[in-house]
């Protein structure tokens, strides 16, 4: 069925991506829920399934250790790429989340169409801020490199 086939397709569209900082891997988010992770030359090493929804935002942290994503289910998921599997998820937000970036190897912020943005540690099963103020979804946020500055925007 030509119209399946089309369906399918449609569900793996790529949203996001993020070179690993030493150029030696490219991530993908998609429609389908589903982050993966693809060699410089072009090969499919993994798929990171874990998601309910579009990932609309995916990061890997300095060292390369972890892949951050952000998901329309609400969630953002700390990977462990060299194991495969979820090192930790978050599930602080109230409505889809639309971004996320790391601070430093092992905390981020994340942020929603909630008008909420969260900084998050690995290991931590609270979030360490709340920070509120926006007047509508927030679309984008991204810390300075020292990691003291967040800029967010919104609508």
């Amino acid at each position: 069925d030509v119209s399946k086939e089309a369906s399918k397709d449609v569900s793996k569209d790529v949203t996001t991506l993020d070179w690993k900082h030493d150029g030696s891997l490219l991530a993908t988010g998609s429609y389908d829920g589903q982050a993966r992770v693809w060699s410089a030359s072009g090969q499919l090493t993994q798929t990171l399934s874990r998601h309910k929804g579009p990932i609309f935002s995916l990061k890997w942290n300095r060292t390369g250790q972890f892949l951050l994503s952000g998901s329309v289910d609400k969630t953002a998921i700390v990977w462990d790429v060299g194991a495969g599997e979820v090192r930790q998820q978050f599930s602080f937000h109230t409505e889809p989340t639309l971004d996320v970036d790391w601070r430093d190897d092992t905390s981020f912020a994340s942020c929603s169409t909630d008008r909420v943005i969260f900084v998050c540690a690995l290991g931590e099963e609270r979030y360490l801020k709340r920070l509120e103020g926006h007047e509508d979804e927030v679309n984008a946020i991204k810390w300075d490199p020292s990691g003291t500055l967040l800029a967010s925007c919104s609508d």
